[in-house]
């Protein structure tokens, strides 16, 4: 399985980037650029399904077919279910993550842990769409007893698992390097955002990389001795102003450590500066978002999302992405997050109570899929919703990424 993964990755790479480059070099005829986008379509969807075919079945596939379909169309109601998901373990955490609300300890959803008997409902009552399951959100999911458990229940069904950690919580001398292996985890990430130790403390302030490091080595080791290939690991590097010179330092180390490098935009969660509600003093607010973006926005271009040069030149207004986003946003039709409390959200960047759609464990989850709520937030993607029905609506006013 490990050189079929590699082999098609190397494929998927080589035809992407061929893909990408006719599309650029030859904008026009729109219907080139229109082949390249469904070529990059097909090959990635054969790829994701020959690397992880053993998790499809026929019924799941065809469940995908479906929700890509009324995903292009931009339907309001979906009658396929999410393919993806987030099910969220916890929102604790125990480090503080500068460009986390979390980690910033701002107001939000009460803290705690869903229980293993409330996840193995919600997993048998799923399973038959669920092609993927990440289980982190807000909080380190390592911190829960019960998650290697969680992860062996999902694998068990059927279900390509994955989730993120800063490691902090993670203890190799109680054994748990051989528990995460052994629970069936296909996907580790391991938010680091630095190669060294100066910049590692700037976003993880108190937190030592070298002992962070030496777990990622045990647990390779572990995954060496017990003869398996998964979990793979990723290292996460949010390229901001203060680690941006050591993108090449970090490749080399993921190589060391046999894992692969990941470099993402820095998602800045400007809506959170002010908790969610402007001041009174709009002027403030914009110093203050200014601020925020000088303070973290890298020099390089290719690592920073437009959209915060928006805010930079003032030119941002929420209001523009009532009925029109900047990113084609799939998250309201393949994916679905249920927090820890059973509260559905739309995606990954929710963290306002009041833009909940309901409990999961108060109704089936498809009745919040297809509700009032949810429908709103398609729409917006097509149609500007109305002042009342845009308000607590998570899509009304974002371009698509939340920002």
């Amino acid at each position: 399985m490990g050189s079929l993964s590699l082999h098609l990755d190397s494929y998927l790479a080589r035809t992407v980037r061929f893909t990408q480059r006719l599309a650029q070099e030859h904008p026009r005829p729109r219907l080139l650029a229109r082949a390249c986008r469904l070529v990059d379509f097909l090959v990635r969807g054969t790829v994701h399904v020959l690397r992880n075919r053993r998790y499809y079945t026929f019924l799941k596939l065809a469940n995908m077919a479906l929700v890509n379909l009324q995903f292009a169309l931009k339907t309001e109601r979906v009658w396929g279910r999410p393919y993806r998901m987030k099910i969220e373990s916890t929102n604790i955490c125990n480090t503080h993550c500068q460009l986390c609300p979390t980690g910033l300890n701002l107001p939000g959803r009460a803290k705690g842990k869903m229980t293993f008997e409330q996840y193995r409902r919600l997993i048998n009552r799923m399973h038959w769409h669920l092609a993927a399951l990440d289980l982190s959100m807000w909080g380190d999911p390592l911190i829960v007893p019960d998650i290697y458990k969680m992860i062996r229940y999902a694998h068990d069904k059927g279900i390509w698992t994955y989730i993120s950690s800063n490691l902090h919580a993670f203890k190799p001398e109680k054994e748990q390097a051989r528990a995460l292996v052994e629970s069936g985890l296909d996907l580790l990430t391991c938010s680091l955002h630095g190669a060294s130790q100066q910049t590692f403390a700037i976003y993880q302030p108190g937190k030592s990389l070298p002992e962070t490091l030496a777990k990622i080595r045990h647990l390779v080791e572990v995954r060496r001795q017990l003869k398996s290939a998964t979990p793979a690991l990723q290292l996460n590097f949010v390229v901001t102003r203060y680690n941006e010179h050591e993108i090449e330092t970090f490749r080399q180390l993921a190589a060391e450590l046999e894992a692969k490098p990941i470099f993402s935009w820095a998602s800045l969660n400007v809506r959170l500066l002010n908790n969610g509600s402007p001041s009174a003093e709009p002027a403030a607010d914009a110093r203050r978002v200014a601020e925020h973006l000088d303070r973290w926005l890298p020099q390089d271009q290719k690592y920073m999302l437009r959209v915060y040069d928006l805010m930079r030149a003032g030119t941002f207004h929420a209001g523009d992405f009532n009925g029109h986003k900047m990113f084609n946003c799939s998250w309201p039709w393949q994916a679905s997050v249920i927090n820890w409390d059973g509260q559905v959200v739309t995606c990954c960047g929710s963290w306002e109570t009041s833009e909940d759609m309901g409990s999961v464990f108060e109704q089936p989850f498809g009745r919040l899929w297809n509700g009032r709520k949810y429908r709103l937030a398609r729409r917006s993607f097509k149609r500007a919703l109305t002042h009342e029905q845009a308000r607590d609506n998570p899509c009304a006013q974002c371009p698509g990424y939340m920002v």
